[in-house]
């Protein structure tokens, strides 16, 4: 059943997850920081200049930063510019959910 007529029939609850294109699946479990518009995840990268890992927006999900609880990741998530949701992952291989 479809909700509107744009929605491919996908009906999301908040009338917001058919305009995100969620990761199929992702690296482990546990709670990601997403930048959707970027399709980058907050990980942990060498910073050459600093000669330091810091947090910082990563491509590759097995790079990301896996938070044990929706509270940690929303703390993460608090001071970051770009625009970020918050996906829970079950576990590799299985489809993750859109959590706030």
């Amino acid at each position: 059943m479809s909700t509107s007529e744009n929605d491919n029939g996908k009906g999301g609850a908040d009338g917001r997850d058919d305009e995100l294109d969620i990761p199929k699946s992702l690296a482990r479990e546990g709670h990601v920081v997403w930048f959707y518009e970027h399709r980058k995840y907050l990980g942990f990268e060498w910073d050459e200049l600093a000669r330091e890992i810091k947090k910082s927006p990563v491509a590759d999900p097995e790079h990301a930063i896996y938070f044990d609880t929706l509270a940690h990741a929303v703390v993460a998530s608090d001071k970051l510019i770009s625009p970020s949701r918050i996906l829970y992952s079950p576990g590799k291989g299985l489809p993750p959910k859109l959590r706030g």
